[in-house]
């Protein structure tokens, strides 16, 4: 005897509740034509067979892969694995620059939160070796007469690729070695960006900073306040005077964290021996 063939209906509501896929959603995909609901009764009430359930459960999961549903639709058309595998291999890159990230984010968090624990006590200075970075310098923004710079410091963002660094980078100021030592504090030689997400590939975009031993003081300076920087520097360079020492190099500020009226500033000054 012939046995009947298996025929399972679920209604909209059905596939909406087991497959937790909104029932706008699965009349949004009947009305593009990703997937027709195969039959209507009398009162137009949408029926899904057990294919187009099987469907469906592919198409939740490539939506959760956060495929597009026009690539979801060019899938479902091909006749062949291959594009499949395609998307397989791009996923995986995608996961791998994902799991790079993540890793950085979460040594950001964990150097921000001893950054910012620094800025309990302003009065200190050390002296430490700095982190290597990457910067992204232009001429000083303040000082400089090119009147294009604006379109150059855009051009240079723009050529930046990578999400990450922009997410973890902080801008700067760099003040020349020679005005440190005259007193100028706020003749910059360079703006930029500064991020130690690596970078190492794009030599032509960004600069390496190499460590060196700095002098280091945390500073919070008021929006309208940035006259009071000057104190902090001669704080610094008697700092290194007193402990038989010369400045090295330029200085570096990192404007590590911006509220509306307080900005929390790092000065690094390279110091050697005399």
């Amino acid at each position: 005897m012939k046995e009947s063939a298996l025929n399972l209906n679920f209604t909209i509501g059905e596939v909406s509740k087991i497959l937790d896929i909104p029932i706008d959603t699965l009349r949004y995909y009947d009305k593009i034509g990703l997937l027709h609901s195969r039959n209507r009764d009398a009162n137009k009430y949408r029926y899904y067979d057990l294919e187009q359930f099987d469907s469906l459960i592919t198409i939740r999961m490539l939506r959760a892969m956060d495929v597009s549903i026009e690539r979801i639709q060019a899938l479902l058309r091909d006749n062949s694995l291959n594009a499949m595998r395609r998307l397989l291999s791009d996923k995986r890159q995608d996961i791998d620059r994902q799991r790079t990230y993540l890793k950085h984010l979460s040594h950001k968090l964990d150097v921000l939160d001893v950054q910012l624990q620094r800025f309990d006590n302003t009065e200190v200075i050390e002296l430490v070796l700095s982190h290597p970075c990457w910067v992204l310098l232009t001429d000083s923004i303040m000082e400089s007469a090119d009147q294009g710079l604006g379109g150059k410091v855009q051009e240079q963002v723009r050529r930046i690729n990578a999400r990450e660094w922009l997410a973890f980078c902080h801008t700067i100021s760099i003040v020349s070695q020679d005005n440190l030592n005259a007193g100028r504090y706020h003749n910059y030689l360079y703006n930029g960006i500064l991020s130690t997400f690596p970078m190492e590939d794009d030599s032509s975009v960004f600069q390496r900073l190499e460590p060196r031993y700095c002098a280091r003081k945390c500073v919070i300076i008021g929006r309208d306040d940035y006259a009071k920087m000057d104190d902090h520097y001669d704080q610094m360079k008697a700092f290194i005077r007193n402990r038989g020492l010369q400045i090295a190099g330029h200085s570096l500020e990192v404007n590590l964290y911006n509220q509306y009226d307080n900005h929390y500033i790092e000065i690094y000054i390279p110091v050697e021996e005399r």
